[in-house]
């Protein structure tokens, strides 16, 4: 069967499906080493997002299309994914704000940011559809508030009540009428160390050991079973002193992939593509704990032949990823790298994941 992944970074996407012994093609926009390694075939797209369909035909013959996080209202016959309509419902967070709501889904009480007056203070400020955190920010008074409404694009973001609590997401494989959760995952959100925005996604623990499991699996089921979803999605919580909370949902492959993988031993994406003919996996059984580790650039950087050669190293052994050419610069507050570690417990996986982190860190810092 021959895939074509295209995404702002396909990489983990690429790798499950070639180590699923699928036939795949890439189109990204970083084309890093190890998803070429991985690809039958990959082009480099440079933010050439006309030439998308053009660059497409290049590969011949495809069976199925993986359409990534910004890419999802691209039209071919034969996407595995889910239908536009209901990528658009559920990435709209005011939309879907209303739609928990009804569901009976504890959920942040959310208004357009024009309306956002009668809202408890502090709130968190959101694009209306993605961003991974990047363009989050937060008003903590009504001066703040005033100052963000009087914004020139102040039509693109949602305020929302500010939730405090650990971040974590629930993994689903749906198959429109049935779904099930594969994995729950700690969220890493804004980790000092990694980046200096404070609500970019940093990356994941697998497996979330929580007391709130039973609740994380019934509303991320439920969900999936209202909208009819299909394949890889995830929901986002926050887990509060009283519970669990729905943040977003996710209708597409999340960051969780790698960490799920290393910790159960499920092909995430083998499960997505037999979810189409109605195949479900069974709730995964970890092994271990993993932690993925997503190191952003503080400054520009360069990647010189000694950071290189350490990156190509610590891929080599299973414990980095997203390996970007020798020569390539990172700019400021753009994601360098990924980082992987497993261990017995969640404490030791984070150990080693952050001495490596701060290894890279410094090498970046000469």
């Amino acid at each position: 069967m021959k895939i074509l992944v295209i995404g702002n970074s396909t990489r983990s996407i690429v790798c499950s499906a070639k180590r699923a012994g699928y036939t795949v093609f890439s189109i990204d926009n970083f084309c890093d080493i190890d998803m070429r390694l991985c690809a039958d075939s990959a082009l480099h797209l440079e933010h050439a997002d006309s030439r998308i369909y053009e660059l497409a035909l290049s590969f011949g013959e495809i069976d199925g299309v993986i359409l990534g996080t910004g890419f999802e209202r691209l039209k071919f016959e034969n996407v595995l994914g889910n239908r536009i309509e209901v990528s658009e419902e559920v990435n709209d967070k005011l939309r879907l704000a209303k739609k928990l709501q009804t569901m009976g889904i504890p959920h942040p009480e959310t208004e357009e940011l024009s309306k956002a007056e009668g809202l408890k203070l502090p709130l968190m400020i959101k694009p209306k559809c993605g961003s991974g955190g990047m363009r989050n920010f937060t008003v903590n008074d009504e001066d703040e508030l005033a100052a963000i409404q009087s914004r020139p694009d102040a039509r693109e973001f949602i305020a929302q009540e500010f939730v405090n609590g650990i971040p974590c997401s629930a993994s689903i494989i749906g198959a429109g009428d049935n779904a099930c959760v594969i994995a729950l995952n700690e969220q890493l959100i804004g980790t000092p160390g990694l980046t200096r925005l404070p609500f970019a996604y940093c990356g994941n623990v697998t497996p979330f050991v929580t007391q709130f499991k039973n609740e994380m699996i019934k509303y991320s089921e439920q969900i999936s079973l209202d909208f009819g979803l299909k394949g890889s999605n995830g929901v986002d919580f926050i887990q509060t002193e009283k519970g669990i909370v729905a943040i977003e949902v996710n209708p597409r492959f999340q960051g969780s992939l790698d960490t799920i993988e290393l910790s159960c031993g499920i092909n995430v994406f083998d499960a997505h593509v037999r979810s189409f003919s109605g195949k479900l996996p069974k709730p995964g059984k970890h092994k271990r704990f993993a932690v993925r580790n997503i190191l952003y650039a503080g400054n520009i950087i360069k990647v010189n032949e000694r950071l290189f050669n350490k990156l190509m190293k610590c891929m080599k052994m299973g414990r980095a990823a997203d390996i970007p050419e020798k020569g390539w610069t990172a700019r400021e507050d753009e994601p360098l790298t990924t980082l992987l570690e497993t261990g017995r417990t969640r404490e030791m996986a984070l150990e080693k994941v952050e001495r490596s982190a701060q290894y890279i860190r410094g090498l970046t810092e000469v």
